[in-house]
């Protein structure tokens, strides 16, 4: 596929950088592109019906990331492990409430990787998503037993900033008092969202160390369609970040 003549270049060199730190194919992001020349005019980008945003506020959000997992020896001793969802499976096709869901493998994947990370990192303090939660609890990741977690979240359908705000809120404050630094564990396209969004709460966003195995799989079985091909995921993440442009989880407290 030839790259399409975007209108806002600079946009897509951006978003092209971006994405291909955070692990998605070329063909995705040319697909991406595709879409972002499609969705634009001398008004800006369409980012939903009836909405315009600006290209000039979505540059600074598609910055260049880092992404490369280190070595556990290399990693600073984190304040907290947050571990986020990924979709979730339903246990049937007329389940309607939040307390109907299963993890699914995406989640169970997530939390096992959580496990790994808990055994590294045994003083820091964990947080975890409900779906994610319920995959410990089933005790179907294959891992050791760990300590469960400090803080599991409400089953609720929130977005990526109101979990992060949550697990932020909740903590002790004394979870922040010495380190700044997050271990994020979910999967591997996730994590650009979390870290965009946890650095502008004041803390240091980091990938889970190699030796916590990234996941980077896709679930045909999931309930809500952007968690079943990188593809979906891929175009509600730009459109996610960019209706997130003037939003922010809660801050983290600092010591005094």
């Amino acid at each position: 596929m030839s790259r399409p003549e975007a209108l806002y270049p600079e946009l897509a060199r951006r978003v092209r950088a971006h994405y291909a730190e955070r692990g998605f194919s070329p063909v995705a992001i040319n697909m991406l592109c595709a879409e972002i020349d499609a969705r634009s005019s001398d008004d800006g980008l369409r980012i939903a019906d009836e909405r315009w945003e600006s290209v000039g506020r979505l540059l600074d959000i598609f910055e260049a990331i880092e992404q490369a997992p280190l070595p556990a020896t290399l990693h600073p001793d984190p304040a907290a492990i947050f571990a986020l969802s990924f979709g979730y499976r339903l246990e049937s096709p007329f389940a309607r409430f939040p307390e109907d869901r299963q993890p699914g493998k995406n989640n169970t994947a997530i939390a096992a990787q959580l496990e790994r990370c808990q055994r590294i990192f045994p003083e820091a303090w964990v947080a975890a998503q409900y779906e994610v939660g319920l995959a410990l609890e089933s005790d179907q990741t294959g891992e050791p037993s760990s300590p469960r977690p400090d803080l599991v979240s409400p089953p609720r359908d929130w977005t990526t900033t109101q979990v992060l705000s949550y697990f932020i809120e909740n903590l002790p404050r004394q979870a922040f008092a010495i380190s700044r630094s997050i271990i994020v564990v979910g999967h591997l396209h996730h994590f650009g969202r979390c870290a965009f969004h946890l650095s502008r709460a004041g803390l240091e966003p980091l990938i889970a160390p190699k030796e916590a195995t990234s996941y980077a799989e896709y679930d045909e079985l999931e309930a809500q369609p952007r968690f079943r091909s990188a593809w979906e995921y891929l175009l509600n993440d730009f459109l996610s970040l960019c209706r997130s442009s003037g939003q922010s989880p809660a801050r983290a407290p600092r010591s005094r």
